[in-house]
């Protein structure tokens, strides 16, 4: 079964064209947009990392700073050796303003840390500065370093110096590291809440700071009101979104390098969502500005396409109508360029066709009528030659002058034939002059020749070129048949048809001889050879035969093929041609 392809229009491919290249437009930046939000919900998770990181790292270096400042104060401070050695109160007390002034100048360069002291067991003395002078801590510390159990705890103090520890006073909890050298000691301590205050300003929002696993209670130390055993399961969870309290937070779980204990900050997710939003807002934006820029433009271009094609389809519509130049020229001048040019050209490719439609005829015409006279002429004095050669081997011999006269007879009769003015005649009329020719050569070689001939159905009617068999026969006569060797030649014809059930007379001539060499079955099957192609330029009633089909019917219509017979090993020629009933003119 054949499909018949369906038919377009160049604007409504055109159309479908635009609008799958907007559909992949559309779909890309879609993909684009889905993997750059899923690229900037990282990247701000990623931004926190780096934002929280860098924090503690400010505070940690502070904290290292302000450890090295009471370090080398406990080492190398000259007032402080006073303090710890003198017993003139005058001077002790010019040691401590000293003390004092350093002790502020050291805090004045610190943002993190709350307070630094020195505190003299020898003879009780605490010099301490503060960032907030309602601090209790100092008291506190002060109190702790003059009671009975602080002495025990004195000598472990260098073995601890190690990190910051956490201390609770009334609730609230600051973490403090102190050193001890020569009967002194020597301390910086942060409120818990400067720390989780910056960490919130890092972060800039309602974020949840947790110090878990840091408190002899282990107890959750949180900046805010919030659910401390599900602080401790948040932790043990793996996921960057969480929820607390019923709402969304990304969680961030660190170990802080300088205080024991796991830091955990929950940030409101809200806070991610508005940025995506906007991203998400933006983006909207930009695909409906795109989608109406696009159909503006589709819209407004469309009409100017429309209309070339339009004026194109008419001139199309003109031309398959009527091949003339007027009908183009009767169209209206389109104002579009290439439309105009492409009638124009039409106009004048019109004229330049049918100019050449009718020199091209009659040349054709000329043409073909100059090559078959040639092939005819062709024909007549190579057969008359083969013949008088026959009658002349037989002239020397001992055969009645009534066989000459018969043989001169048919002879006679051959050339009237080849010599007839008819483009075509019957093959039973072809086959006539066949069998007479037999029996020419017959009288030279009495015995040698003998054939075969089977015309089926109606091919006896079937219109041929004179001496289409005959130039084969003779052909294979001239090269096979002695007084020594037998030959026999094979004619039959019979009608075929192709798959649209066109009839075609398919016609054999099969001889009993040597056969074609190889290299001539080459040249004699290969496309329009010319005569110097054909072996060494004798086998010219070959030749004549190929050319005459191929004039007459074309190479779609009408075919000659050479070959050796692979049973007898003979000369095979097999012709198809059209089946064109025979009409006397």
């Amino acid at each position: 079964m054949l499909f018949r392809r369906r038919e377009y229009s160049l604007f409504s491919q055109f159309s479908k064209i635009i609008l799958l290249i907007y559909g992949l437009f559309v779909v890309s930046f879609s993909l684009i947009f889905l993997f750059l939000n899923h690229n900037m919900q990282s990247n701000l998770y990623d931004s926190y990392c780096r934002t929280i990181d860098y924090c503690l790292s400010g505070i940690k270096n502070d904290l290292e700073i302000a450890n090295r400042s009471v370090l080398s104060t406990l080492y190398n401070n000259s007032d402080l050796s006073e303090l710890s050695c003198s017993n003139n109160i005058l001077n002790i007390s010019v040691c401590e303003s000293s003390l004092q002034r350093t002790l502020n100048s050291y805090l004045q360069c610190y943002s993190t840390v709350d307070g630094l002291f020195f505190y003299s067991g020898r003879n009780d003395r605490f010099i301490s500065a503060v960032r907030d002078t309602n601090s209790f801590f100092p008291v506190y510390f002060r109190n702790m370093m003059r009671s009975v159990e602080f002495s025990v705890y004195y000598r472990e103090i260098p073995v601890r110096n190690g990190d910051y520890v956490f201390c609770q006073i009334d609730g609230r909890y600051c973490l403090v590291r102190m050193f001890a050298y020569n009967n002194m000691i020597g301390g910086v301590w942060v409120d818990l809440d400067t720390i989780m205050k910056k960490l919130e300003q890092s972060t800039s929002g309602d974020t949840i700071c947790a110090f878990l696993n840091a408190s002899e209670t282990d107890e959750p130390i949180v900046n805010r009101s919030t659910d401390k055993d599900e602080l401790k399961r948040i932790q043990e969870k793996n996921s960057q979104i969480v929820t607390c309290s019923g709402s969304r937070y990304l969680k961030f779980h660190t170990q802080p390098s300088f205080c024991c204990g796991e830091l955990l900050i929950l940030i409101p997710y809200s806070q991610l969502q508005q940025t995506l939003d906007l991203h998400y807002m933006l983006q909207g934006i930009f695909i409906l500005i795109l989608t109406l820029c696009f159909f503006s433009t589709f819209l407004l271009y469309s009409s100017r396409l429309k209309l070339p094609l339009r004026e194109l389809y008419r001139i199309s519509a003109a031309v398959k109508d009527s091949w003339q130049p007027e009908a183009i020229k009767q169209q209206q001048v389109s104002r579009c360029k290439e439309v105009r040019e492409i009638n124009e050209e039409v106009i004048r490719l019109l004229e330049h066709i049918n100019s050449l439609e009718n020199q091209v005829l009659k040349e054709q015409l000329l043409k073909k009528e100059y090559e078959l006279l040639s092939l005819r002429n062709q024909i007549s004095p190579h057969f008359l030659i083969n013949c008088l050669s026959v009658i002349s081997s037989m002239a020397g011999t001992s055969v009645s002058r009534t066989v000459l006269k018969s043989m001169i007879s048919t002879l006679a009769g051959h050339l009237r034939y080849t010599l007839s003015t008819k483009s075509f005649v019957s093959l039973a009329e072809e086959m006539c002059f066949v069998r007479n020719y037999y029996d020419l050569n017959n009288y030279r070689y009495p015995g040698s020749l003998t054939y075969q001939i089977d015309i089926r159905d109606l091919c006896d009617n079937a219109a041929v070129f004179p001496c289409l068999i005959l130039m084969l026969s003779e052909n294979s006569i001239k090269h096979n048949l002695s007084a020594d060797e037998k030959l026999k030649l094979i004619v039959t014809a019979r009608e075929e048809q192709d798959e649209q059930g066109k009839s075609y007379v398919h016609i054999t001539h099969l001889d009993t001889g040597n056969g074609f060499p190889e290299q001539m079955l080459v040249d004699l099957n290969r496309p329009n050879p010319s005569i110097e192609e054909i072996a060494d330029g004798t086998r010219i009633g070959l030749y004549n035969i190929k050319r005459r089909i191929l004039l007459a019917y074309g190479e779609s219509h009408g075919s000659i093929r050479f070959s050796n017979n692979p049973e007898i090993g003979g000369a095979q020629v097999d012709i198809i041609i059209p089946y064109i009933p025979y009409q006397e003119s």
